[in-house]
């Protein structure tokens, strides 16, 4: 029996056991500021803009099998991944403006909100030019992750689909995210934990990532990323 396994990553990846305590909001803050704290506290923005293309390589287990995850970008915003477990490949390509899923001689076209939630995650600059990619930024107030309070941003589309970004109010760093994304099972929430961020090309990454999708589990460490390799673009062609 074939297992599949649909995963989309920012960059990327649970069942979390999160303790999530809602404080007072804080209507005054502004989301641009957390945005900037974040930026700052992962390397700036010069060393972002730096980055043309990366190739994350992560390893972890899914129902009880080794999985592994091969993630590219390149800038402004083409996206590759594949999973590899139990002798099975799952593909996802994205050139930019259209996407397939590639399973096995399955090959399926990446449409409506599931695209278009792409096209944000895909952006390799989206947080420094969001305007560029019609998203807007909102303040959620403030909840404790894991026992330490987190600013909350909403992250909206310019089509409507939306992402929380919690961010650690001591770091900067982002911490949690949230969506809602439509599956062959139906409307779900995603949920990724980011930890252990590591410095990479003058930029910190989170090397640990935990993720849950429905009744799919998966936790993963990051075993390589590499930076500016000149990746070609026909990797990220869609074939007809």
């Amino acid at each position: 029996m074939q297992t599949k396994i649909f995963l989309t990553f920012v960059f990327l990846i649970g069942l979390l056991t999160i303790n999530v305590f809602p404080q007072e909001q804080e209507a005054t803050v502004d989301p641009k500021e957390i945005i900037n704290k974040y930026i700052s506290a992962i390397g700036g923005a010069e060393n972002l803009k730096n980055i043309s293309d990366r190739t994350t390589i992560m390893r972890g287990t899914a129902m009880e099998q080794t999985i592994t995850l091969i993630i590219k970008q390149k800038a402004p915003n083409k996206f590759r991944q594949e999973i590899k477990v139990a002798g099975m490949d799952q593909v996802l390509i994205f050139d930019g403006e259209k996407a397939v899923m590639k399973f096995g001689d399955q090959k399926m076209d990446v449409t409506g909100e599931q695209l278009e939630q792409l096209k944000i995650e895909s952006a390799m600059e989206l947080l420094l030019n969001p305007e560029e990619y019609g998203v807007t930024f909102t303040f959620e107030g403030t909840e404790n992750v894991n026992e330490k309070p987190c600013h909350i941003i909403k992250l909206t589309s310019k089509s409507g689909t939306t992402s929380k970004y919690y961010f650690d109010d001591e770091t900067g760093l982002k911490v949690l995210e949230k969506k809602t994304v439509q599956s062959q099972m139906g409307t779900m929430e995603q949920t990724i934990e980011y930890s252990d961020y590591k410095e990479v090309a003058g930029v910190k990454f989170p090397h640990k990532l935990k993720q849950s999708f429905g009744p799919q589990a998966v936790e993963v460490t990051v075993s390589s990323i590499k930076v500016n390799t000149n990746l070609s673009d026909e990797i990220f062609t869609i074939s007809e």
